[in-house]
């Protein structure tokens, strides 16, 4: 039965950053809603940057 805690300790310590990591899931859908697009790097000339998508990511809007 100990080994029973061991594993739930091991889960929970293994799987709690993953929770952090699907937080990041929803700033496309924000940079949507304010009318935007995400793009890699940076924003075409058309467009002007409103946000951030993720680290490598720009929300961008026409202007």
């Amino acid at each position: 039965m100990r080994i029973h805690y061991l594993l739930f300790t091991f889960l929970l310590v293994l799987l709690s950053p993953l929770a952090a990591f699907s937080q990041k899931v929803n700033r496309p859908l924000i940079c949507r809603r304010k009318g935007g697009k995400c793009y890699p790097r940076s924003c075409p000339d058309t467009t002007h940057p409103i946000g951030n998508c993720a680290v490598f990511f720009k929300c961008c809007n026409r202007q």
